[in-house]
């Protein structure tokens, strides 16, 4: 996957493309299917929307305070979303990653892994994904570990996400003032 990211990257216009339908993807789900999930639920936030995890307590106050056709909405509407998003995120932020890297005057190979944080963070969202289905498809029979190793899943996504978007920012900064110094030479 790398490889091909690696080739991709090199075409700036198709990197933005990539990126543009990644964010159409991103607000449908932010401006449409998450808010109708807090809705159904009486206003608590899906899995998907807590950065610093849940219990199994709150699982089970989420799931029952959808219920029936709030989950079949969540499972319906929301995962299949989520389940473009992921490949998506990891696809077009790599590929940037890569960009902004090609743009640097030097050329730090062992940068390029940093594009890895954006694949990491797709597969913790997948793997976060899986356990939702089974969660929603379960309820109210749902384990404890089945929570637990959802939540684990939802915060190494929010934590690879977050570190990822530090990261890009300070490449993002550093490759920028590296063109300003070379204008002024």
């Amino acid at each position: 996957m790398i490889a091909n990211i690696l080739q991709f990257s090199r075409n700036g216009r198709k990197v933005l493309l990539a990126f543009v339908v990644t964010q159409i993807v991103y607000a449908v789900m932010v401006m449409v299917t998450l808010p109708h999930l807090v809705g159904l639920s009486g206003g608590l936030e899906p899995f998907d929307l807590m950065p610093f995890g849940y219990d199994a307590e709150y699982a089970a106050r989420f799931l029952g305070s959808l219920g029936a056709e709030g989950r079949n909405y969540y499972l319906t509407r929301q995962i299949p979303l989520d389940l473009l998003y992921p490949g998506l995120f990891a696809f077009s932020y790599a590929s940037i990653w890569l960009w902004l890297l090609s743009k640097s005057s030097e050329q730090y190979h062992w940068l390029q892994a940093g594009a890895l944080l954006a694949v990491v963070a797709g597969a913790c969202d997948y793997v976060e994904n899986a356990f939702i289905a089974t969660m929603l498809t379960g309820f109210p029979d749902i384990s404890s570990s089945t929570v637990f190793l959802g939540n684990l899943f939802t915060v190494a996504k929010s934590m690879t996400t977050t570190l990822f978007f530090i990261s890009l920012i300070i490449l993002a900064g550093y490759v920028g003032v590296q063109k300003l110094r070379s204008r002024k030479t």
